[in-house]
């Protein structure tokens, strides 16, 4: 049986038209299409461009000149310059950028980036401008929050150097009278203050240091003072602050700049600015350096960056998902029918087993891809991680292979995390996986359990300081600072082509920030990697497992199935697979077609509605519905991640997730029908 043809992204035949699963992913991004006939002034948008330009898309008759309307929508200070920028790409074939501000209802600020290709025409001259638009306010503002954060250090600094210069006048004039009340000052201060000596030999030596640099540099002020600045922060450390210090010297200029330092055993992010003293004492000079820990701010302005940019794909892979799930259960649906038709001929079973077994991975893809964009809904329960660990060993040994040992070091007074199990076993056997793959030419994988007490453990500070950390640590090649950093990032990898999806780590890490947890990644190059996953604590006695009722107990006899899916190839599947187990079944496309069915005063004992529908959704149709036929039973249906999410829509009411099998359809169906 052939595969249904793969959603792709491209142009039609006139390179005018996007096909419908790119436009949907466009719209999914929030981002708006424009075409622009030069020659006629025919601006042509997308509902969404109206939307990201603060326009109702309703809100327009065919005609309208759509180009005056993007200039409205611009903010007066910027119309002119917009307009300028448009007549001169308009002049000339090629590429566009643009960012404006734009005019919103009640003045708020909001921004827009226009990118386009001016075309040319068959005369060489252009013809036609196409582009997307892409609301950039989000960004906008964290870069002006940026800045006034900045301005608001260089204030400061600014604020320091004066009063440093003051101090060095006063010292001057007052011969030392006023040092006390100027040391206490330079002592207090909470940033990083240092006077360097710039000997006439070529040395800078540390003169003097407050009480926050010696805290920095976890050393007291005599084994710091009168030693060179190589042997304090090391060779490699030094070349640039003393390039810095070297310029300010010669040109009497104020030198800045930001670094990472490694200081006492901590990286932090620093803004240095070296200021020349006025005074020399002999051939000598001094540099007064302020420095600034930014570690917090850039920290928080970094996951904002990542929260913006999962959020993004979180959006796209959505909606991705619910389509590659509508077509996974009409495949999946039907090669479990055919299964039956062809039990005596073991080649096609063969034939049949490969294409199982291709389908579960493409579901498997689709909830690697919303984990690891968060969008995948996490069951959490009280669990016992010392026995999901032990019981997936046996799994995790024969993945790995061979040539790799595998240990395990759990502590014995365990916790309950409260976690998602199934979850959690595919975490641990991605980062299984990843350590086999660092480790090719053999080594051990030690996963190890541990409670975590934020009074004596570095915890993640996201996470509640009593906690339970899960460890998977190897003795493979290990990463750099770099790689570890960027190694959470969808479809990252260091793996070679076709070696791997990128999707294992992000995974974990949407995993573990769903459970309400924290990551961290522990590696150097060549002495292999430890990956923490730092889980929440519960004092509920973990989950055992609950019985199963015997399902031939809870299926009324006789039992009619009206199913309700916009997909013609999902209701199909669907109604053959319930008609294969001896329920009397119809099938509506719409959920105005399943009230017409209520109306005409068909009975039927279950409804199965698809929640994602055009016109009337799953939750409208059933509201509806009970309002005809309040005791009608329902069981929700949904390529969406959310279809086993409470999330309060559908109440009591069971859901099943597509992609289903018969027998998870025949167990849904059994519960759902079981309801009084």
């Amino acid at each position: 049986m052939p595969e249904p043809p793969a959603p792709v992204l491209v142009l039609s035949t006139n390179g005018t038209t996007l096909a419908v699963d790119t436009q949907l992913a466009l719209e999914a991004g929030e981002i708006g299409t424009w075409d622009w006939d030069l020659a006629t002034g025919r601006m042509d948008w997308s509902a969404q461009m109206f939307r990201n330009l603060g326009c109702d898309p309703h809100g327009h008759e065919d005609g309208d000149d759509l180009y005056r309307r993007l200039l409205q929508a611009v903010h007066p200070s910027e119309r002119a310059d917009v307009e300028t920028a448009f007549a001169g790409f308009r002049t000339r074939p090629g590429p566009m950028r643009l960012e404006a501000r734009l005019v919103w209802p009640g003045d708020e600020p909001h921004w827009a980036v226009f990118l386009g290709q001016t075309v040319a025409g068959p005369d060489g001259r252009p013809a036609r401008m196409v582009g997307i638009t892409i609301d950039s306010t989000r960004r906008r503002e964290a870069e002006e929050a940026g800045a006034v954060a900045l301005h608001e250090s260089e204030r400061r600094l600014r604020e320091v150097n004066r009063q440093l210069q003051e101090r060095a006048e006063r010292r001057a004039r007052q011969l030392g009278a006023s040092r006390a009340q100027m040391q206490a000052i330079f002592d207090n201060s909470p940033d990083w203050l240092t006077l360097f000596r710039a000997t006439a030999d070529g040395r800078f030596l540390y003169e003097d240091l407050n009480s926050a640099t010696e805290a920095a540099y976890g050393l007291d002020y005599d084994q710091i003072v009168g030693r060179p600045v190589e042997e304090i922060l090391g060779v490699e450390q030094a070349q640039l602050p003393l390039r810095m210090m070297r310029a300010c010297i010669r040109t009497g200029e104020n030198q800045r700049y930001t670094a990472q330092r490694t200081l006492a055993g901590v990286t932090r992010s620093i803004d240095v600015m070296f200021v020349r003293v006025p005074e020399k004492q002999g051939d000598d000079h001094f540099i007064m350096s302020t420095a600034r820990d930014t570690t917090e701010r850039d920290q928080m302005e970094a996951q904002l960056r990542q929260s913006q940019k999962m959020e993004a794909v979180g959006q796209l892979t959505g909606g991705l998902a619910h389509d590659f799930n509508n077509l996974l259960t009409a495949v999946i649906g039907n090669l479990e029918l055919l299964a039956p038709r062809v039990a005596g001929d073991a080649t096609a079973l063969n034939y049949l087993a490969a294409a199982q077994r291709g389908a579960g991975n493409g579901a498997k893809l689709t909830e690697q891809l919303l984990a690891f964009s968060r969008r995948q809904h996490l069951q959490l329960r009280p669990v016992d991680l010392n026995t999901v660990i032990e019981g997936m060993l046996e799994l995790v040994t024969r993945t790995i292979g061979p040539t790799i040992r595998v240990r395990t070091v759990l502590a014995s007074d365990l916790w309950p995390a409260l976690v998602d199990a199934t979850q959690i076993e595919v975490a641990i056997l991605n980062l299984a996986i990843n350590a086999r793959d660092a480790m090719p030419s053999g080594g051990t994988l030690t996963i190890e359990t541990r409670n975590c007490d934020g009074s004596r453990d570095a915890v993640p500070a996201e996470i509640d300081p009593h906690c339970v950390r899960v460890t998977v640590r190897d003795t493979g090649t290990g990463m750099t600072s770099d790689v570890a950093r960027a190694a959470i990032e969808p479809f990252f990898t260091t793996k070679e082509a076709g070696k791997g999806s990128g999707l294992g780590l992000s995974q974990v890490y949407g995993v573990v920030q769903q459970s309400k947890g924290g990551l961290q990644i522990d590696s150097r190059p060549g002495a292999g990697t430890a990956v923490h996953m730092y889980l929440p604590q519960t004092a509920t006695t973990a989950d055992a497992g609950i019985g199963a009722r015997d399902a031939d107990e809870l299926e009324p006899a006789g039992a009619r199935i009206l199913v309700v899916d916009d997909d013609p190839e999902v209701r199909e599947v669907t109604f053959l697979m319930l008609q294969e187990v001896g329920y009397d079944v119809v099938g509506v496309d719409s959920g105005q077609a399943a009230l017409d069915c209520l109306d005409r005063g068909d009975a039927y004992d279950l409804m199965i509605v698809d929640i994602a529908m055009p016109g009337l959704n799953g939750i409208e149709t059933v509201r509806r519905a009970r309002e005809k036929r309040p005791n009608l039973r329902v069981l929700y249906a949904s390529g969406y991640a959310e279809a086993t999410h409470d999330d309060g829509q559908t109440g009591p009411d069971h859901r099943i997730k597509k992609p289903f099998r018969l027998v998870e359809l025949t167990a849904e169906v059994r519960n759902a029908l079981s309801r009084g």
